[in-house]
């Protein structure tokens, strides 16, 4: 599952005081995964089941696959 590239936070400090925090990129992204353990979800729960790496998904789907391939058969462009 794709995730923001932008997010806005908002969120109260350990003071109780409302707080706005706006990030993009890999901050971003790390936001949403910590908010996603909030609500109880690992990375196995959001993660493309194509992509979680064994001999028999490797063998099945991206063998003789080139990198670029692989990234436009999972709908990711490069950053």
């Amino acid at each position: 599952m794709k995730r923001s590239r932008q997010v806005a936070v908002e969120y109260l400090d350990e003071r109780g005081q409302p707080r706005r925090v706006e990030a993009q990129g890999w901050y971003a992204r790390i936001l949403q995964h910590e908010i996603d353990h909030l609500y109880g979800r690992i990375y196995i729960d959001r993660m493309d089941p194509r992509s979680f790496m064994s001999i028999d998904n490797l063998t099945r789907h991206w063998k003789d696959m080139t990198v670029d391939a692989i990234r436009q058969a999972l709908g990711e462009t490069s950053e």
